[in-house]
C-alpha cells in the first residue's frame, strides 16, 4: 500500500424513519457534525439511509418512482453536499436512484462540500421487484485514499471486493440493512421488537441477541475475511433499531 496520510473515518448508525427524508436527513446532519467536531475527515451511514430500506417491498413503481431521486441533482443529494460543505466532512449515505429513462436503482453516493465524489448502483439488488441491477465496480478518491463502495449483498459475492480491490481500492465502504433476519444460515432468525420497546428496562437480552449469531457474531466471521483476502479496510455501517416491521 502506498504511504498516505491517516484518515479518520466515522460509521455511524441510527433509526431511520420510512420514507421521511427530512428526518432522516436531520439525523445526518446531526451526526455529520460530531463527526467533524470529533475530527473525522469522513461519515459513513447505512443502506437507504436517507429514505429507508425495509417499507419499499410494499411499494408499486409508481411509488418507487415518487420515492426515488435524480443523483446529483435531487434535493437530498443536495442536502448532503451542503451538510458537508457547513461541517468540513465528507458524507456518505443511501437512497434510491431514478434516471431519465425511469429505472431504479439502490444507491449509494459519496459528496463533499464541492459536490458528488462517486455513486454506486447495488450490483445485486432485492426488497423491491422494479429496482434496476448496478452494472460497474466503483472506484474513487478520499484524500490520497483509493475508495470503492459495495452495498449490502454485493458484499456476500467475494469476486465483487476482489475485484473492486484489483482495481485499485483500499478502502471499501459497504453499507448495510443486515442481521436479525431469517436466512438457512444456522442460528439466524429475527429478534423480538419487544426487546427493542424494553431496551431500557433489559438490556441483557437485547444485547445477547444483536452480539449473538443473529448479529454481530456472524458479521465478525465474514467481513473480517473480506477485508484480510484482499489486503483492504472495510468500513462497514448498519441502522439500529426498527426499520419498518423488523429489528
Amino acid at each position: 500500500m502506498i504511504s498516505m496520510d491517516p484518515l479518520k473515518i466515522s460509521t455511524a448508525q441510527f433509526e431511520n424513519r420510512s420514507g421521511d427524508k427530512k428526518y432522516n436527513l436531520s439525523v445526518i446532519e446531526s451526526l455529520a457534525s460530531k463527526a467533524s467536531a470529533e475530527g473525522s475527515a469522513v461519515i459513513a451511514f447505512h443502506e437507504c439511509s436517507v429514505t429507508g430500506y425495509t417499507f419499499a417491498r410494499h411499494l408499486d413503481r409508481e411509488q418507487m418512482l415518487d420515492l426515488a431521486e435524480f443523483i446529483p441533482s435531487g434535493e437530498s443529494v443536495s442536502r448532503l453536499i451542503g451538510i458537508a460543505s457547513r461541517y468540513k466532512i465528507t458524507v456518505l449515505a443511501g437512497l434510491f436512484e431514478k434516471d431519465a429513462d425511469e429505472k431504479i436503482y439502490k444507491a449509494y453516493v459519496c459528496v463533499d462540500g464541492n459536490g458528488l465524489i462517486a455513486c454506486h448502483r447495488k450490483i445485486h439488488p432485492f426488497i423491491n421487484a422494479f429496482i434496476t441491477p448496478g452494472d460497474r465496480y466503483t472506484v474513487f478518491e478520499i484524500a490520497g485514499w483509493k475508495c470503492g463502495i459495495l452495498i449490502c449483498y454485493d458484499n456476500n459475492v467475494v469476486e465483487n471486493v476482489r475485484a473492486t480491490a484489483l482495481l485499485g481500492a483500499s478502502v471499501i465502504f459497504m453499507p448495510h440493512v443486515t442481521m436479525c433476519t431469517p436466512s438457512p444460515r444456522p442460528g439466524s432468525g429475527f429478534v423480538d421488537p419487544e426487546l427493542w420497546k424494553n431496551r431500557d428496562r433489559d438490556t441483557e437480552k437485547l444485547r445477547a441477541e444483536f452480539d449473538g449469531p443473529k448479529g454481530r457474531e456472524w458479521l465478525m466471521k465474514w467481513l473480517p475475511s473480506r477485508a484480510h483476502d484482499n489486503g483492504i479496510y472495510v468500513v462497514f455501517s448498519n441502522p439500529i433499531g426498527m426499520d419498518e416491521d423488523q429489528l
